[in-house]
């Protein structure tokens, strides 16, 4: 079990350290396109979309990552005063009442944006109008790590709550 949730981990951390470069990109066509329109008066008509699929390609996939060493948005005003059992129960439901439900939706509506969008070559609205299917792609792939992080999650809480060592 051990190694699975090792293996979970290593895989997401692989993909978040990756995709973590992508933020570099966006700020380095963003000084291109700034520099490009004011200097040059010749703006780059691509910069904007690219940018923001790199953006989007970043977050979504950089979640999993985020999910997996604890860097994800929580309110700890009401946790910090619950003990360390307590707490792990309460983190377990809810993943499973609000992450899980959320995640799966995230995968079965994102599939389906996801297969419209490569049937029809769908293009961004820009002046180059690149195409958009691929990085609609990365929607249900970034919901099935975030469901196998959640599980890795889940099952080192597990122990914890029922006053056991983590795995």
């Amino acid at each position: 079990m051990t190694r699975i949730l090792k293996a979970i981990d290593g895989f997401n951390s692989w993909i978040g350290r990756i995709v973590a470069w992508s933020m570099i990109l966006v700020m380095i066509l963003t000084v291109w396109d700034v520099f490009a329109r004011k200097i040059f008066a010749a703006p780059v008509p691509w910069a904007f979309d690219v940018s923001i699929q790199l953006y989007a390609l970043h977050f979504m996939l950089g979640a999993a990552w985020a999910l997996g060493t604890g860097e994800h948005v929580s309110i700890n005003v009401f946790t910090d005063r619950l003990s360390v059992r307590a707490r792990a129960r309460l983190e377990i439901v809810g993943f499973i009442i609000l992450f899980f439900p959320f995640v799966v939706a995230l995968l079965v509506y994102g599939w389906g944006f996801a297969e419209r969008s490569w049937a029809s070559s769908e293009t961004s609205w820009g002046v180059v109008a690149l195409p958009l299917y691929y990085i609609k792609t990365v929607i249900p792939i970034a919901a099935v790590l975030l469901i196998l992080q959640g599980v890795a999650t889940v099952a080192r809480k597990c122990p914890i709550a029922l006053g056991r060592p983590s795995l």
